[in-house]
């Protein structure tokens, strides 16, 4: 026996067992103030076995085996350095671990090494924001892992093979190597989801996603909590791509899986129920998006129905009106159509010539030429210099075309590489999970919403499940969730209103808005809480803008906008004053507790901040009085609000693409509003 493999036998092997022990069981006990005392318990042993094979390791016949036992420990070594953030260090030993294992990469017992190596190369890049150079990696994993399969077969050696006593039990652990290439495969599948929706390319993450939790599903060996959890989230992805079939059955999916959970830890600690309470509530979130999303796409869809009904009757008309003039234009068509025919036949006549032609002239030209060389005398020396030349310029050919084909022979392994992927992901793809879910689905449809009535079907289903995310959620504990709970119950009015046909009605929803989004904010610190401030104080805002317009409507369509009553005109004007109000509220929270605004906004409240003045500036101007002076102060300040807008665009020009539609009408109304209020004095004065 090798002096190396009886070194493991006598004390090796128990330490390498011991490091084992602290980084994946004890280490998940460590104190706050000592978080990783465990890990580097566990390198001390990595590094003792390490310092013995290292002697071993030098000789220059090494033992093959020995290799794979070293690229182990520097595997577990880089492991162990990355989880204590020492990222540098963990890249070295894991760069240590591929060299090691170059040769053996597609070999029974370096590719688990190789794989495991690849995919945590790929993690540590991830945690650098190197995503680029992360995703290389993992495509590396995924293709080692296809080519293993197609020319290898079976399972390669586990990791924990190499830093543990040999095994008798050969079918069991056949079985435990298949499983585990599997499941790291499966993992390799979720960093390519993660690596790609930090690159932004969310439709590629989704479907990394998905892929992973299908074979998670096929191995019946998940998380079902976290697997629930993550097919809900997949289910937002398609609800914004608008495909609400897929969404809707990735949140079956979720329940039905969050349903076999919840019956298994019937009688689990707190903590344990804690996370299953918690994990119901995401769901719930979910479907609420869902909900809204369906109700927000049916509208789009009704709106671009009617745009494109009122279309089709403007080209009816058009249609009509041109008819009388068509016998003249298809006359004179006919006639440029016949002479654009004729221009044609004689420029290709032209062309005809012009081709025939040219092989003439050359061929004349190389008869002169020979004729030329012939009667010129012979010269060696210029004879040998064109050799020389034209040896060098067919050396140099030879070289041309030898790196046209090395780099043709690099493009097509490239090829080749993303070929072979391609083929793997179209034998992964299933588009619904192997799961019988129709009863979840049947709750709620996921076709547009054509009227009221099944508007409201929905409407109610959210409502339910609002009600579900607030049992977890609840103000005094998670507030910023909560609130987010109620912004999505105002949403779910606002969207409603769009399919209540009674004016009334629809007032009736927005003033429900404004009640739960007022009572929200009135409990909130606008210092801890200031985003969030922000966003209520902007949506109340717009709501009684709404709920203005809804107003006039209702009056007008009376038959009394000519003459509106005092009741009237004060509604109107106190649904004015409130819009105002929270809009200046808001605009207050940009100056940054001084008494004027800042010259530049916060990036990301450049375009609230302007719109919310553009809306002021409009709010302003539809206050109703019969006082002169009045009315010309409220022109004055809505005309100081356009005012603003035109000055802050030319302070901060970048700005002005933000509000392109809102900055013309500004620049118009600074111009016109001046002699409106001149003439209204002049009126006064009469």
């Amino acid at each position: 026996m090798a002096a190396w493999k009886d070194f493991l036998l006598r004390e090796g092997y128990e330490n390498l067992s011991e490091a084992k022990k602290y980084a994946e069981e004890l280490s998940n006990d460590d104190p706050e103030d000592e978080p990783y005392r465990s890990l580097y318990k566990a390198r001390e042993n990595y590094k003792t076995v390490k310092k013995v094979l290292k002697k071993f390791a030098d000789k220059r016949h090494a033992d093959e085996d020995l290799q794979f036992l070293w690229a182990a420990l520097e595997l577990k070594l880089g492991i162990n350095y990355t989880s204590t953030e020492e990222q540098g260090t963990g890249e070295e030993h894991l760069q240590k671990c591929l060299e090691k294992m170059e040769d053996f990469k597609l070999t029974l017992k370096g590719t688990g090494i190789y794989l495991e190596a690849l995919n945590n190369m790929g993690i540590l890049l991830t945690g650098r924001r190197k995503p680029d150079e992360a995703l290389e990696y993992f495509k590396q994993a995924e293709l080692l892992y296809i080519d293993f399969k197609n020319v290898i077969g079976g399972a390669p050696w586990m990791v924990d093979e190499f830093l543990s006593p040999p095994r008798d039990d050969m079918d069991k652990l056949e079985f435990e190597r298949a499983t585990h290439l599997e499941s790291t495969y499966t993992h390799t599948l979720f960093y390519f989801a993660q690596v790609y929706q930090h690159l932004g390319q969310a439709d590629v993450s989704a479907q990394y996603c998905h892929f992973t939790l299908q074979r998670q599903l096929d191995s019946h060996n998940l998380d079902s909590l976290d697997w629930s959890l993550q097919a809900a989230t997949l289910s937002q992805y398609y609800m914004t791509e608008r495909d609400f079939t897929m969404s809707r059955h990735c949140l079956a999916s979720a329940e039905v899986i969050f349903e076999q959970a919840e019956a298994n830890n019937v009688n689990c600690p707190d903590e344990m129920k804690e996370k299953i309470n918690q994990a119901k509530a995401d769901i719930q979130r979910c479907w609420i998006k869902y909900g809204l999303g369906l109700l927000e796409y049916s509208k789009e869809k009704q709106l671009e129905e009617l745009a494109s009904q009122s279309e089709g009757e403007e080209g009816e008309t058009d249609k009509r009106s041109g008819s009388a003039a068509s016998g003249t234009q298809s006359n004179a068509s006919t006639s440029t159509s016949g002479q654009a025919t004729s221009n044609a036949d004689s420029s290709q006549n032209e062309g005809s010539v012009s081709s025939t032609s040219t092989p003439r002239n050359v061929e004349n030209d190389q008869i002169k030429q020979d004729d030329s060389e012939a009667s010129q005398p012979e010269d060696n020396s210029n004879a040998e210099s064109q050799n020389t030349e034209a040896t060098g310029t067919n050396e140099n050919e030879g070289e041309s075309q030898n790196v046209a084909e090395s780099n043709q022979n690099v493009e097509k392994s490239v090829l080749d590489s993303e070929q072979r992927r391609k083929i793997e992901r179209e034998k992964q793809v299933h588009e619904r999970f192997n799961l019988e879910v129709t009863s979840h689905e049947e709750k709620v449809t996921d076709k547009p919403l054509p009227n009221f009535e099944e508007a409201r079907v929905v409407f109610l289903l959210i409502k339910k499940w609002i009600e579900g995310a607030k049992e977890f959620y609840k103000f005094d504990y998670h507030c910023p969730d909560y609130v987010s709970i109620v912004q999505d119950h105002s949403l779910s009015f606002k969207f409603l209103s769009y399919f209540e046909p009674d004016l009334e009605r629809q007032c009736k929803m927005h003033k429900r808005r404004i009640d739960m989004l007022s009572e929200v904010l009135k409990e909130l610190s606008i210092q801890h809480y200031l985003l969030v401030c922000r966003q209520l104080m902007f949506e109340i805002a717009d709501t009684y803008s709404a709920m203005y317009d809804l107003k006039l409507a209702i009056m007008e369509a009376s038959g009394e906008g000519s003459r509106p009553t005092p009741h009237h005109v004060k509604k109107l004007n106190s649904l004015t004053s409130e819009s105002i109000k929270y809009y200046q509220d808001y605009l207050n929270t940009l100056k940054g507790g001084k008494p004027v605004y800042p010259d530049e906004f916060p990036v990301n409240d450049v375009r609230p901040g302007l719109v919310a003045m553009f809306c002021m500036g409009r709010l302003f101007s539809k206050f109703l009085t019969g006082d002169v002076q009045t009315r010309l102060l409220n022109i004055k300040k809505s005309k100081d609000c356009y005012q603003f807008i035109v000055d802050y665009c030319k302070r901060n020009p970048s700005a002005a693409t933000l509000v392109e539609s809102e900055l013309d009408i500004c620049k118009e109304m600074v111009q016109l509003l001046p002699a409106k209020m001149e003439k209204i004095r002049l009126q006064s004065e009469i």
